[in-house]
C-alpha cells in the first residue's frame, strides 16, 4: 500500500522555493533509512500478505547505484524490471496479532551523480517523424495509468494545431497544464480525466495528464518516480483517515514526467518543482538533472493509479495503523563500496544486483515536493 500517502507530506513547503541540488562529477552519498511500524488495534489478527511484504528497489545505472546495507528482515526475492517497477519481497510474519505490533526497517546507500544538461535549442528541433518507431511503440499506447477519453483527445489535437515540431508540440502542452491546472494534494493518485475535469492536482496528477496528452499525438512518455534528498525537508503528516502517519527528515518523495524529444532523447520534465514560469525554461532547467535527486521506479504499463487506491481502501477498512518514517543523512561520510562488500552483495556478468527502496510500492503517500520540496 505504497500509494500517495506520501504526496501529503511536503506540499507545504511548495512555495520555498528550489532546494540546492548539487551537480558535477564527485557523485553525492546519501544514508537513508525507512521504519515501518503496523499497529493492529483490531480484535482479531491481521494476515500479511505479499502487498504488505513488497518493496521497490531502486533503478541502477551510470548515474546512480543504490544498496541495502542493513534489513531487519531477509528479502527473499528480488524481481528486476517488471514493467518499470523493481521489487523486493521482505521475509515478514505470516500475522499482526490482535493488539500486537509489527516494527521493521531498511537502511539504504545511495551513491548520485549529476547529468549534463543538454543545450535546447528550438531551432534543432525534430519531427514526429523522427521519433524511433520502437519507442512509439512502447510508450504511446494507452495503459491503466494513462487512460484516454475524447475530450482527452480532442484537447490534445487542439494544443498540436497541425505541428509537428516535437519540441514545439511539447511546450504547448505543458504551457496548457501549468496555467490551467491548480495545484492540490490528494492522497492517492488521480487519473488525467479527473484532473482535467477538476482542473486540480499534484506533481504525478499533473504529470500524467500531461503524458497522456502527448501519448495519444504519438510522442513517447512514462512517469518517473523518485526521491529528493535535502536537510531542508522535515516534516510529520497523516492520511488515510488516520491510518497513515508519515515522518521525513532530509527526504521527499516526488514525481515527474519523461519525454522524447529528438534529437535531444529523453527529457524529464518537472510540472511543479521548479520556479521557471515559461514552459521552455522550465524543460531547460528541470531539477532532474541534479545529483540530489534519485529515480527509484518508471510508470508505464504497470497500475500505479489503481494500486494505490486498492492499498488505501484495504487500510482504511482495515484496524492496521502504520508510521512510515524516513530519514537521510545528505552526503553521507561512508565509501559506497566498503559498505557495498560489508553486506556481501553480489555481481553478475560484472553488473551489481542490489536491491533498494523500501515501500514505495504499496505502502508509501507521496509527497510531491513541487517547487523543492514532494511523491505526489
Amino acid at each position: 500500500m505504497r500509494a500517495k500517502a506520501v504526496a501529503t507530506i511536503l506540499c507545504f513547503q511548495i512555495f520555498l522555493g528550489a532546494i540546492p541540488g548539487t551537480l558535477g562529477a564527485k557523485p553525492s552519498r546519501y544514508l537513508f533509512k525507512s521504519t515501518y511500524t503496523f499497529e493492529n488495534r483490531g480484535e482479531t489478527p491481521y494476515i500479511i500478505v505479499n502487498d504488505d511484504a513488497e518493496v521497490p528497489l531502486f533503478v541502477n545505472n551510470d548515474r546512480q547505484k543504490a544498496i541495502i546495507i542493513h534489513a531487519s528482515h531477509e528479502i527473499l526475492e528480488e524481481i528486476h524490471g517488471v514493467k518499470g517497477k523493481p521489487v523486493g519481497y521482505l521475509d515478514l510474519p505470516s500475522e499482526i496479532e490482535a493488539g500486537g505490533s509489527l516494527a521493521f526497517s531498511v537502511k539504504y546507500l545511495i551513491e548520485s551523480g549529476g547529468i549534463k544538461r543538454p543545450i535546447i535549442d528550438p531551432m534543432e528541433s525534430k519531427a514526429l517523424r523522427d521519433i524511433p518507431e520502437r519507442l512509439v511503440d512502447s510508450y504511446t499506447s494507452e495503459t491503466e495509468t494513462f487512460r484516454l477519453n475524447d475530450e482527452i483527445e480532442g484537447l490534445a489535437l487542439e494544443l498540436m494545431d497541425g505541428s509537428t515540431d516535437v519540441l514545439e508540440i511539447v511546450t504547448d502542452v505543458l504551457n496548457w497544464v501549468i496555467t490551467r491546472i491548480t495545484y492540490r494534494n490528494f492522497e492517492v493518485p488521480r487519473y488525467p480525466d479527473e484532473t482535467l475535469e477538476s482542473l486540480q492536482g499534484d506533481c504525478d496528477d499533473q504529470a500524467i495528464l500531461m503524458i497522456s496528452i502527448l501519448r495519444s499525438l504519438g510522442i513517447p512518455a512514462f512517469l518517473q518516480i523518485g526521491v529528493v534528498f535535502s536537510e531542508s525537508i522535515s516534516s510529520e503528516s497523516s492520511s488515510w483517515e488516520g491510518h497513515l502517519t508519515f515522518v521525513q527528515d532530509g527526504i521527499g518523495w516526488h514525481g515527474w514526467a519523461m519525454v522524447y524529444i529528438p534529437p535531444w532523447g529523453w527529457i524529464p520534465i518537472d510540472l511543479t518543482l521548479t520556479n521557471a514560469k515559461d514552459p521552455l525554461d522550465m524543460i531547460k532547467r528541470a531539477p532532474e538533472y541534479s545529483s540530489n535527486i534519485v529515480t527509484a521506479f518508471n510508470v508505464s504499463e504497470h497500475h500505479y493509479i489503481a494500486e494505490s487506491r486498492r492499498s488505501r481502501e484495504k487500510v482504511v477498512a482495515s484496524e492496521i495503523y502504520i508510521t512510515i518514517a524516513d530519514i537521510a543523512t545528505v552526503n553521507a561520510n561512508i565509501s559506497f563500496w566498503n559498505s557495498y562488500n560489508i553486506i556481501g552483495a553480489f555481481v553478475i556478468g560484472g553488473t551489481i544486483l542490489v536491491g533498494v527502496f523500501m515501500f514505495i510500492s504499496k505502502k508509501r503517500p507521496y509527497i510531491c515536493i513541487s517547487a523543492y520540496p514532494h511523491p505526489c
